[in-house]
């Protein structure tokens, strides 16, 4: 890792990490902790799977399909933009204009729902069937938003509400999540997986849905630094791919005290794993955008555009936007959180890393000082009209200010259409 470079510009280093990655899942695998026994493949077996991935999948129905493809660092193809608000706690009213917010926006493919905090009034907990209903009632609202927004065959990804095989299995059926949305299954830190997860599988693979993979290597802990994690997110997605079979691999690493995807250290990490992959392999790969700050604040948007040119010009397939405020501050989201990402993506196709590679650098001048201050901005209903589900007059203008910044340092965004 050098500071210096925080997006790469280096082959024989990318394709050096695929090497160790590959070396990394042949001698750990993943452990089963249902069963205390490791899942086990030869190389042969990994390189086989990989070479055989379809490089493409579907998601949505109608028009409202996308095709999410491999892609190389630098291409001109434009990554799929998934817009939602990952792991941050909405009450029910909330969730179907919170929601339109993202799906109302052109540049944004996909939706990712929040954390539902009641069904029907009721507090869902897990392995109970609270957390079928609202598995249920998260389905019942996700289609309410398609509909609303014009977009019904846009492919939702689900069940956010579902912390056992309970809640996945449930919705994920007739009347429910469809079998070409995105269909939820994590993988536990550090290379782990028990039998709520792989019961998901058994019943996705069932229905023929599209399944959407995570796997998350802290950094600082079991692969110390930028470049252990580097390591680890490459390992991830040969190791997820073999056990789960994803249409998308997401790889992640959060900072432990900052709780963000966008310093330094980690956007190096994530870039280097990410040319590996998209070298070597026809994964379809994604990374989770975690600002520290959130909605309302000039720093988040400055943060998710670091992160979306650092990933996109590096091969990742799938741009996933974005846990606003780190996920740690309830109704603290809105769709302009990812729009700054989808047009950015746009604008950073086919630029050449070196440039990326400024671009990067000189947001992080501008923001990495206001990381620990943790600016966790304004909650949904303060930034956005609940009613005509449009930005409010303050937020509109930061989010047109950063955008003549992005300008100025070199992105293209004024000649988008």
């Amino acid at each position: 890792y050098d500071p210096e470079v925080i997006v790469p510009n280096d082959d024989d280093l990318a394709d050096r990490l695929y090497q160790a990655g590959m070396d990394f899942a042949v001698e750990v695998g993943m452990l089963c902790t249902s069963t205390s026994r490791r899942i086990t493949w030869q190389r042969g077996e990994y390189e086989d799977a990989i070479k055989h991935f379809p490089g493409e999948a579907v998601l949505g129905s109608g028009v409202d399909s996308v095709t999410v493809r491999a892609r190389q660092p630098e291409s001109e193809d434009m990554p799929i933009i998934l817009g939602g608000p990952y792991g941050v706690e909405i009450p029910e009213d909330m969730f179907v204009p919170l929601m339109l917010s993202y799906a109302q926006e052109g540049v944004i493919d996909v939706i990712d729902n929040p954390t539902l905090v009641s069904a029907y009034g009721r507090a869902p907990k897990a392995a109970s069937p609270w957390e079928v209903v609202g598995a249920w009632r998260e389905a019942e609202l996700s289609m309410q938003v398609v509909n609303r927004a014009g977009r019904p065959g846009m492919c939702i990804a689900g069940v956010e509400l579902s912390p056992t095989a309970l809640g996945e299995i449930a919705a994920s059926s007739w009347g429910g999540f469809r079998p070409d949305d995105l269909h939820h299954i994590a993988g536990v830190s550090e290379f782990k997986t028990n039998y709520d997860s792989l019961s998901k599988l058994a019943h996705i693979t069932r229905i023929g849905g599209a399944i959407y993979a995570f796997m998350a290597c802290i950094y600082g802990g079991y692969f110390g630094g930028a470049e252990g994690v580097a390591l680890g997110l490459t390992a991830a997605a040969i190791v997820l791919n073999q056990n789960y079979m994803p249409a998308i691999t997401s790889l992640s690493s959060v900072h432990p005290f900052l709780q963000c995807t966008t310093t330094p250290e980690i956007l190096w990490a994530f870039s280097t794993a990410s040319q590996a992959l998209s070298r070597n392999t026809t994964l379809n790969i994604s990374s989770l955008v975690r600002p520290s700050s959130g909605p309302g604040t000039r720093t988040m948007l400055l943060e998710n555009a670091a992160f979306t040119v650092a990933t996109t010009v590096s091969g990742q397939s799938f741009i996933q936007a974005s846990m606003s405020a780190a996920g740690t501050s309830p109704r603290h989201a809105s769709g302009l959180d990812v729009k700054i990402c989808g047009e950015v993506a746009r604008a950073a196709c086919g630029m050449p890393r070196s440039q990326a590679n400024q671009i990067v650098k000189d947001l992080l001048a501008i923001y990495e000082p206001d990381l620990p201050k943790k600016l966790v901005g304004q909650p949904f209903e303060e930034v956005y009209d609940l009613t005509t589900i449009r930005p409010t007059i303050e937020w509109q203008d930061t989010y047109n200010g950063v955008r003549k910044e992005l300008i100025a340092m070199g992105l293209p965004l004024d000649r988008l259409t």
